[in-house]
């Protein structure tokens, strides 16, 4: 009889292993701290749960009782950052409400008709339609100062809108300064400035506005009346 090469033998043996490497793995469990493709689905009424060591949940997405299924982060001291739930039923219309930490609720959508419903923002007050009698003016041959403002920047831009005027026989023009720097076109007394762009600077930092206006010929006043402001996103 003749012998077996050795070649064959170690492929058989080399078979062997991979089979047995084959089945080992059959039985090997994936991960349970992993999800590498799909989604995990909570049905059934139930919820997700991430809790502090010290017992207080951070994250609870789910079921919150009522028929109502909603979302709650808290900080890890407890404390309320954020929710989407109203805590009654799942007929009511959920905001999405911002907290500081001592649970004072500072920023929420209005979920009747859209928009912001906390915090309230500051709107430019009626003013004074009498050119004359209460209008900002100058008589000045070179650019004066006529209006000024500060204001905390939350948003990239501003969008300032701004009605001119001059006494008759009289022109001259009117500009805007950001920070001391000019900003949008000048624009010649008895037109419309409208004027929309970046201001520059970190969110909550303290913004200067000054209205500037010349008169250019004549011997009246050359009057500017900001009516409108307001931030805007990029």
């Amino acid at each position: 009889m003749a012998a077996v090469p050795l070649d064959l033998l170690d492929r058989i043996r080399e078979l062997e292993r991979q089979v047995r490497e084959l089945a080992g793995r059959s039985q090997i469990r994936p991960a349970m701290d992993q999800v590498s493709k799909g989604y995990v689905r909570i049905g059934e009424g139930g919820a997700f749960g991430v809790f502090s060591p010290e017992g207080k949940q951070i994250l609870g997405v789910g079921h919150w009782g009522n028929g109502e299924y909603g979302l709650s982060m808290k900080r890890q001291d407890g404390s309320p950052a954020m929710t989407i739930r109203n805590g009654t039923d799942e007929k009511m219309p959920q905001p999405v409400r911002l907290f500081d930490p001592k649970g004072n609720e500072i920023w929420a959508d209005d979920v009747k008709n859209g928009g912001i419903a906390c915090p309230y923002i500051a709107l430019l007050p009626p003013q004074n339609s009498d050119i004359a009698a209460s209008w900002p003016k100058t008589d000045s041959a070179s650019f004066a100062d006529v209006a000024r403002s500060f204001n905390s920047l939350w948003q990239p831009k501003i969008r300032l809108f701004m009605y001119t005027a001059a006494d008759g026989g009289t022109a001259g023009e009117v500009r805007v300064l950001v920070n001391g720097q000019v900003w949008g076109p000048a624009v010649r007394a008895g037109q419309d400035f409208d004027y929309t762009g970046a201001v520059g600077g970190d969110p909550g930092s303290l913004v200067e506005i000054v209205v500037e206006a010349r008169r250019t010929s004549g011997n009246g006043h050359v009057y500017a009346q900001p009516k409108m402001l307001y931030g805007c996103r990029t």
